[in-house]
């Protein structure tokens, strides 16, 4: 698995709430929600079509971004049966 280096987002924005933004989301077919963000530019561009139907339909703008700083905030690691988790 490649190292992730950037991550994309389609974010709806509100017009008129500089401050009032989301990461979008598709329905999945189980009737769940997958939202629209990924490591890939290429997968995300291919949902592009979605993004301006969404936009389309909510009347909302939808931007494509691009996160490029990553920081670790915590790291979770296996617990070993057995044993207890770190606190």
């Amino acid at each position: 698995m490649p190292r992730i280096e950037k991550l994309y987002a389609y974010i709806a924005h509100e017009e008129g709430d500089p401050n009032d933004e989301g990461v979008t989301a598709l329905r999945t077919r189980d009737g769940g929600w997958a939202p629209m963000i990924g490591a890939d530019e290429a997968r995300m561009m291919s949902l592009k079509p979605a993004a301006q139907e969404m936009a389309n339909v909510t009347g909302v703008s939808i931007a494509l971004v691009e996160f490029s700083t990553k920081t670790v905030l915590e790291t979770i690691e296996p617990v070993i049966e057995g044993s207890s988790p770190s606190p």
